[in-house]
């Protein structure tokens, strides 16, 4: 008999007016700091894939879009990025009550429970997860009903509580894959408690067909992707392409993991990581509740089970910014944590004076995490996607061709274009989204407005690609580059220091100074520089972005800017860059470097037989005479760079 059921009504009414009450006000924090506007990476994605019921990324969400679309519609008074944040902040506040209810229904008292919910409501990646438009606080939600289910089913052995996990377990994998890991994890924990289960193959079927079930929602790729949507990933209208877009077929090749000294790597990393989420205390509380788990008959083995197969199907899966960038795909651990911490925390309190101060105390790490995530999280004045998705939009000439990737600008692009439906005369053209508007790319660079948003990796003879503001232009070799769009000198909140700036939108300020930069490079170097150095500074831990600046730099004959910017590319990945040719940073590391040196050594010669240079050393006429010579021997790229610091150098004088 649990501890809900064995309560008198009044006290029954009284634990749901309280578990009510806690989801409200985590619901409350959560909707105080909800994104108004759709956010960096999957956010608009997901959001057009609500919004014009269309397939987004794998493995397609099925459920989080049918859900997603009925809640927007309930909350139409709201627009759509502001009523999805606010649907994941209602699913994380209720995975949060659920944990509050798991630790009552296992005889805690108020004091662990409550402990328990609000160390995994205020940790970093849920609370991160919380107020934006993604799907794993969803993911969250089904993980604490699924084992609130399995607990159920433990005490009483009821089939109806093993069958309403099982079903849970497929509905949410049709939300979030990690559901069907736990799955897994919940067939070996409940044969494990009942190793008779083997024997009872009707109770085993009930749980298969529970899950297939469940399962449902995933009929809408192919149904959906036969009325052509906007937005349709991997066009699963087939049997292989529904396969490989449930699947993931095309994410594998990301992986992080090459060999076996890998899994040690990550396995410190998500160990510290249960460290960092909780506030220091999960694991240690962990490990007193697995000291006393046999002794009070608490289910330990479902949560370890679960933690194993998170931590597993990550280490197989995961590419390096999944498994060390961000902890959102490790959310599900956090949760067993903080069901297991529970535990931990009744087993002290038992052994501590039962005064009020101490409960107090107990509950001090939540709310520490609080105090912590309060201003981190708070998405509300957050435009910085938006802002520079309609930069974009808004100075595009009418009827433009706008080729885009790179899930950070696209995703935001299509959220705008095709979604909320602004600029429809633009034909947005979604590169590597499988069978999504692809259509043909010939065009005449004379008269067609075709736009990129990254320099393409095409080979066209005679076909250059001419910077103008945040995108390029196609144009022939040898013709006059095109202005530039107008872009304004920042984006929208990039100075506010109560816009948090997470990993990916650092990136997007990185990128869109970058893009400055490179626009200025030819016309206006110093001014050029200034860009390159703020994109390097708002981005610090971009590879791909101090690879791309280590080429600039090349190109442009600055080779002691080109070494520094290769190392720092080097320093945060020493792997392959995310890109086609898949190059390594530490490649050119040797290469700018041998380079200088053979530079230095040319100079040295040209120099000592001109008889010296003007001017002292550094300053432009030291800089231009270099040049003089370095041209003379054919050394173009080498001139260009001491051209380039003659002009740093005489700005440097003027602003004196």
């Amino acid at each position: 008999m649990t501890a809900a059921s064995a309560a008198p009504p009044a006290e029954g009414r009284r634990e749901r007016v309280a578990v009510a009450a806690l989801v409200v006000a985590i619901f409350a924090v959560y909707a105080w700091g909800a994104c108004r506007t759709v956010y960096v990476g999957d956010s608009g994605d997901l959001a057009t894939a609500v919004a014009v019921l269309g397939i987004p990324h794998p493995s397609g969400y099925p459920l989080y879009v049918i859900a997603g679309w009925l809640w927007s519609h309930a909350l139409f008074f709201l627009s759509l990025p502001l009523a999805l944040s606010l649907f994941s902040a209602a699913a994380a506040a209720g995975a949060c009550g659920l944990l509050y209810q798991i630790a009552r229904e296992e005889a805690l008292g108020k004091t662990p429970a409550l402990f328990s919910a609000l160390l995994f409501a205020f940790g970093p990646s849920l609370w991160g997860e919380a107020n934006i438009q993604r799907v794993y606080a969803l993911n969250a939600l089904f993980v604490a009903a699924a084992t609130l289910f399995a607990f159920r089913w433990r005490r009483g052995r009821r089939l109806a509580d093993l069958a309403a996990a099982s079903f849970l377990c497929g509905l949410g994998a049709a939300n979030h894959l990690y559901m069907a890991v736990f799955g897994l994890a919940l067939g070996v924990f409940a044969v494990a408690t009942e190793p008779a289960l083997v024997r009872r193959p009707l109770r085993l079927l009930a749980c298969a067909g529970a899950v297939l079930i469940g399962l449902a929602p995933y009929l809408y790729l192919p149904l959906r992707a036969r009325a052509n949507p906007l937005l349709a990933w991997g066009d699963p209208r087939s049997a292989g392409n529904l396969a490989r877009v449930i699947l993931r077929e095309d994410f594998w090749g990301r992986r992080f993991l090459e060999g076996p000294a890998d899994l040690g790597i990550i396995l410190r990393d998500y160990a510290r990581s249960l460290l960092t989420e909780t506030a220091w205390v999960g694991p240690p509380l962990v490990v007193l509740a697995l000291v006393f788990a046999r002794r009070r008959k608490w289910p330990w083995l479902l949560p370890v089970l679960a933690m194993a197969g998170n931590f597993a199907s990550m280490a197989l899966h995961g590419s390096r910014s999944d498994l060390f960038i961000w902890h959102r795909y490790y959310v599900p651990s956090y949760l067993m944590v903080a069901v297991m911490a529970a535990w931990g925390c009744a087993a002290a309190l038992e052994r501590l004076p039962r005064r009020v101060f101490v409960r107090a105390i107990v509950l001090l790490p939540p709310f520490a995490l609080l105090a912590a995530g309060f201003g981190r999280f708070d998405r509300s004045r957050y435009r910085v996607a938006e802002d520079y998705a309609q930069i974009i939009l808004r100075t595009l000439p009418p009827g433009s061709h706008l080729i885009a990737a790179d899930d950070n600008i696209l995703f935001g692009l299509m959220y705008l274009n095709l979604g909320a439906g602004e600029r429809p005369d633009v034909d947005l053209i979604l590169e590597g989204v499988g069978g999504a508007r692809l259509g043909s790319l010939a065009f005449n660079p004379d008269h067609d407005p075709v736009f990129v948003t990254h320099y393409p990796n095409w080979k066209v003879p005679g076909l250059e690609m001419a910077p103008v503001g945040l995108l390029f232009r196609p144009v022939r070799a040898g013709r006059a580059w095109p202005p530039s769009l107008p872009v304004p000198e920042r984006l929208a909140g990039e100075d506010d220091p109560h816009v948090p700036r997470d990993y990916l939108t650092q990136n997007l300020i990185g990128n869109f100074h970058y893009m400055r930069g490179v626009t200025l490079e030819r016309g206006d170097w110093p001014a050029a520089r200034r860009e390159l150095t703020l994109a390097a500074e708002a981005s610090p831990d971009n590879d791909v972005l101090f690879y791309n600046l280590g080429l600039i730099f090349s190109r442009d004959g600055l080779y002691a800017d080109a070494l520094a910017a290769f190392r720092r590319s080097a320093e945060i990945n020493p792997r392959e860059i995310a890109s086609l040719s898949k190059p390594r940073a530490a490649d050119r590391v040797r290469e700018v470097a041998a380079e200088i040196d053979r530079l230095e050594k040319l100079e040295e010669r040209l120099v000592a037989g001109a008889g010296g240079v003007p001017g002292p050393a550094g300053s432009a006429e030291d800089h231009r005479r270099r040049a003089a010579l370095l041209a003379g021997q054919g050394e173009t790229a080498a001139a260009r760079g001491h051209l380039l610091l003659a002009e740093e150098a005489e700005q440097r004088g003027r602003s004196r």
